[in-house]
């Protein structure tokens, strides 16, 4: 049979949901319940299962009727802005959405495009590859349901994420390897605006700019990493990071920097301090033993 009724829902940034060219008025509620129904399961969830996950700080009774209220209003909202049932409430004991209606949805889109690529090495990657991917991040308007904070809206948003933020990590290796500084430093930037104090973001954007044979660059990466560190966590960066900016620097211009050297001397020493106190506490466990 014939669709009767298109939707495109857009879950990503501030939600929003489109039925033939315009835009549908939902309440904040409805849109939250229709970005649950519309990014799970086709065939929906069971009743019992979306009251416990939506209303879970409530008795499951309690749950039931908030969520009848929740579907009843989504329901005639919709019914009321496309002159159709979208939401499904009949087979099975499920709430999920009928099977008459079509429905995209960014967010599933997004995964869709990035998903099979991101299933190989990012040294694997190939031009269309990259096109592809790039392409994707223009689609990834914001965080799920930016101004939502329930569990589940977390959750999912913390998988999207991470998914965004492995699709820009594979675009900065990848453009470091095909030496293009300019795509390269774009999709650095989108990533460190999100994870700013994620070192091994920083480490692999070192690395990309030393493919480069930008050593001015990888510099600065790893000075701005440093006082991004510093200014949040008053926290030098981690031995790995020091090791690898002085490795790059090194080999791009055959001496290691004042400042790099200072802070890998500054690192040994606390080191050996270490490994002085430990032992100092060694020998505190041994004499307190010897006293039992």
């Amino acid at each position: 049979m014939e669709s009767t009724v298109s939707l495109r829902v857009s879950v990503l940034g501030a939600p929003r949901v489109d039925h033939s060219g315009a835009t549908v008025r939902l309440s904040p509620a409805a849109v939250q319940l229709l970005a649950y129904l519309v990014i799970g399961p086709r065939e929906g969830r069971s009743r019992r299962a979306v009251a416990s996950q939506l209303f879970g700080d409530c008795a499951e009774s309690v749950a039931k009727r908030r969520l009848a209220t929740a579907v009843w209003r989504l329901r005639s909202e919709l019914r009321a802005s496309v002159g159709a049932d979208v939401i499904d409430t009949v087979t099975g004991g499920r709430i999920g959405l009928c099977d008459d209606v079509v429905i995209a949805v960014d967010a599933l889109e997004f995964c869709e495009a990035v998903s099979p690529i991101l299933s190989r090495p990012a040294s694997a990657l190939s031009p269309s590859d990259a096109d592809a991917l790039a392409l994707a991040t223009d689609s990834y308007r914001g965080s799920l349901l930016e101004s939502a904070y329930d569990e589940w809206v977390l959750e999912e948003r913390d998988r999207l994420s991470n998914l965004y933020l492995t699709v820009l990590d594979y675009l900065i290796q990848y453009y470091g390897r095909t030496r293009r500084p300019d795509r390269l430093a774009f999709f650095a930037t989108r990533a460190l605006e999100l994870e700013p104090l994620r070192e091994d973001f920083h480490r692999h954007v070192m690395q990309a700019y030393a493919d480069t044979g930008r050593v001015d660059l990888v510099e600065r990466q790893f000075e701005t990493c440093r006082l991004a560190l510093l200014r949040e966590l008053g926290a030098d960066p981690m031995p790995e990071t020091v090791a690898l900016y002085a490795r790059l620097s090194s080999h791009l211009d055959g001496a290691m920097p004042d400042n790099i050297a200072a802070l890998v001397e500054d690192l040994r020493r606390a080191r050996r301090d270490v490994r002085e106190l430990q032992a100092l506490v060694d020998r505190a466990i041994d004499a307190v033993m010897r006293l039992r």
